[in-house]
């Protein structure tokens, strides 16, 4: 592997762990608008409408990240 290989994967490494870290705050922290409860995990915890829009964001992040990684080079 080359260095520019090598880069672009750790640049690619850094960016999937912010983002799985900040959807994870989101997920488990409570935030205004984070809708009605969609499917209850235990008491009191569950999984709300706003978490949906968040995991949305989070897998739509990181199939980017892998568009980038494996994505023809010119």
């Amino acid at each position: 592997m080359t260095l520019d290989g090598t880069l672009r994967w750790l640049f690619a490494v850094v960016a999937a762990a912010m983002l799985t870290a900040f959807a994870v705050l989101l997920v488990t922290g409570e935030y205004h608008n984070e809708g009605p409860v969609l499917l209850r995990v235990a008491h009191g915890h569950g999984i709300h409408r706003g978490d949906v829009f968040v995991l949305t964001g989070w897998a739509a992040g990181l199939l980017s990240l892998s568009g980038l990684l494996w994505g023809r080079r010119r």
